[in-house]
């Protein structure tokens, strides 16, 4: 029996998660995948973390807490990375149930100066060249 195997025949356990909610478990695994894709692009590029942190403008400790799969990124944080080592966030929120999409517009008043938000339900279909924000 090969390894593909014996792990296609294991038995699920849930005991690693236990006493953890379902959005701390995820919150848990997309930071760890974030933090994969970094370090996994910094070893690409043939830097060490000190090297890596010279070529972002940042501390080596900084890299290290990227590396960290703890270090909770804000969007801001993770599009500047992104943009450095030539990648592109991709960002998607979305209905499980897929029943009620959500469309977020921005437009502005008439004077031009004030931006507002507006959520509209119900949408079918989302459209990028509606200008989504």
């Amino acid at each position: 029996m090969g390894i593909q195997d014996k792990i296609d025949k294991a038995k699920k356990t849930k005991w690693v998660t236990e006493g953890f909610s379902d959005s701390e478990v995820k919150s848990i695994v997309e930071l760890a995948k974030i933090s994969a894709t970094i370090e996994r692009c910094r070893i690409d590029m043939g830097f060490t973390q000190k090297e890596f942190a010279d070529y972002m403008g940042v501390t080596q400790g900084m890299v290290s807490k990227w590396e960290s799969r703890e270090y909770n990124f804000t969007i801001k944080t993770l599009n500047e990375i992104c943009k450095k080592i030539h990648m592109e966030l991709d960002v998607s929120i979305r209905d499980l149930n897929n029943e009620h999409p959500y469309k977020i517009s921005i437009w502005e008043n008439s004077d031009k100066t004030t931006r507002k938000r507006r959520v509209t339900n119900w949408v079918k279909n989302l459209n990028v060249s509606e200008g989504i924000a």
